[in-house]
């Protein structure tokens, strides 16, 4: 049976243009959370990093945000507080800098290293932090600090005590996509998700954002780490990450594991909550490890994703969340639709169908998201048409609309996806 899909795809824009009118002007944001969902603003504060620019961001006065920040900017200082707090912090910061030896703290400059050193620092000066698996734990490491973490007698006295053979160097990490991977890796927008957006935000030497946005459950990515500013003076690289992350050596190789500062890390969407992130650590010679670099994998919670027996069933996309404290525009073009999910005895997705408020009929689409045009009577497809996503330039929402020619398979022929693997 041929589909009459081109209305439907018309009405699902002008139901797009609908919702993007009601949501109305987006959230007021703070700066910190700006900074880790904006790229050009990641880059900026990036490039303070190594530039011994002393900056403190206010991340707003709702504690949660420190565990719902998009993505972790480890180079870059946030707190929550009053609004008042971020300035406090910036005058502590740079007493603290002044308490550092004029010596040791022009050399740290020269290097592009004083803000590695105060992040060092405030992470080992933190309360409950008393030795080196206090530190190296992963909740010792907020995407955000609170006031209380930046004890000014006691900042200025450890900075009085560093030497220059004490100090402890960043981490540069890199993440590499790897292709025909299994989990998933690399995912292109409108081939491989609903979206017109790119799952990576930034990926800068000392941190890199992701946004999850194919259906897969699981998601595989390898890292590679290095110190700054000469690569090879770490003893060793340690690992460590959040819920729902493994981490393993590089496959088929001796030479490539994470102690050497090789990781392969699998992410489960299921598990991970709104957020996972990724910790790496040089440990120098003298004992000591720096401050981390980090890889955040942000779990979008506007699309609820729904599991049964933890094969995928459905994907909600929302309007807000009590998850979503500030706006994600920068990474998120509003939607509201639903995906249910057809899956074969193995568990692996055959199909889906989208539902779209005040629409009259269901969408269906094949496996790898296009247009299902023609249909067998047990539900497997064959004529489909590519689908385009873009955002409106009016709206701001999320559309589509059919791209390219038709495509015809033959019974059985019709391409499937992974849904838990």
């Amino acid at each position: 049976m041929h589909l009459p899909m081109y209305n439907r795809v018309l009405f699902a824009a002008v139901s797009m243009s609908a919702l993007a009118a009601f949501c109305g002007e987006p959230a007021k944001t703070v700066d910190a959370w700006k900074t880790a969902v904006d790229r050009s603003a990641a880059e900026r504060a990036n490039l303070a990093y190594t530039s011994n620019v002393v900056r403190c961001e206010w991340a707003g006065d709702n504690p949660r945000v420190a565990a719902l920040m998009p993505a972790n900017v480890a180079f870059n200082f946030a707190v929550v507080g009053d609004s008042n707090s971020a300035s406090r912090v910036a005058k502590t910061l740079e007493e603290t800098a002044e308490a550092i030896d004029p010596a040791l703290r022009k050399s740290l400059e020269q290097h592009g290293l004083l803000n590695s050193t105060l992040q060092w620092l405030v992470r080992s000066c933190r309360p409950g932090v008393t030795n080196a698996a206090t530190y190296l734990n992963a909740n010792a490491h907020p995407a955000a600090f609170s006031e209380q973490d930046f004890n000014a007698a006691t900042l200025k006295a450890a900075a009085r005590s560093i030497t220059g053979r004490g100090i402890a160097l960043p981490v540069r990490v890199k993440v590499e996509y790897l292709d025909g991977a299994i989990p998933l890796s690399k995912a292109e927008p409108s081939v491989d998700y609903p979206d017109a957006m790119p799952e990576e935000t930034f990926a800068l030497p000392f941190g890199v954002g992701i946004v999850l946005r194919a259906p897969e459950r699981q998601r595989k990515f390898r890292l590679s780490a290095s110190t700054f500013p000469a690569p090879g003076m770490a003893a060793k690289y340690v690992w460590k990450a959040t819920r729902g992350v493994v981490i393993r050596p590089w496959p088929m190789t001796l030479a490539e594991v994470p102690d050497r500062g090789f990781a392969e890390v699998t992410v489960d969407a299921a598990s991970c909550g709104v957020r996972a992130d990724v910790f790496v650590f040089a440990q120098m010679a003298n004992g000591l490890y720096g401050p981390p670099s980090v890889v955040s994998i942000y779990n979008p919670p506007l699309a609820k994703r729904a599991y049964a027996k933890g094969k995928l069933q459905s994907i909600s996309y929302l309007r807000e969340s009590k998850d979503v404290l500030y706006d994600i525009g920068p990474i998120w073009a509003p939607r509201e639709w639903r995906d249910d999910f057809a899956l074969n005895g193995k568990g692996r997705i055959v199909s889906f169908t989208r539902t779209t408020p005040g629409s009259f009929e269901e969408e269906p689409f094949s496996a790898i998201g296009e247009l299902v045009l023609s249909m067998s009577s047990s539900g497997i497809p064959l004529v489909t048409r590519k689908v385009e996503y873009f955002v409106s330039p009016e709206t701001g929402a999320l559309c589509y609309r059919p791209a390219g020619e038709e495509k015809k398979y033959r019974l059985g022929e019709s391409p499937f996806r992974r849904s838990g693997e």
